[in-house]
């Protein structure tokens, strides 16, 4: 049996710190989550990455300007 791989399409993924604004990693809200709405508005407020949970003990950072690249692309 394969692994479960993170897919957004189904549950946006949980935003664990923000990066951007003052040069370093800040702690994200409770219940902030990557989507597309999120992405614009964090991106809008200065913010360049993110650092999201993908799975119960893996986390990513991601570029918000990409994401928004690749999310845009799949649909």
């Amino acid at each position: 049996m394969s692994r479960r791989r993170f897919d957004p399409a189904v549950r946006p993924a949980r935003i664990l710190e923000l990066y951007g604004t003052d040069l370093r990693w800040t702690d994200a809200g409770r219940g902030l989550r990557l989507d597309a709405d999120t992405a614009s508005r964090l991106h809008d407020e200065g913010y360049t990455m993110v650092t999201i949970r993908t799975g119960p003990w893996r986390t990513e950072r991601v570029s918000l300007i990409r994401w928004a690249q690749r999310d845009s692309a799949g649909r």
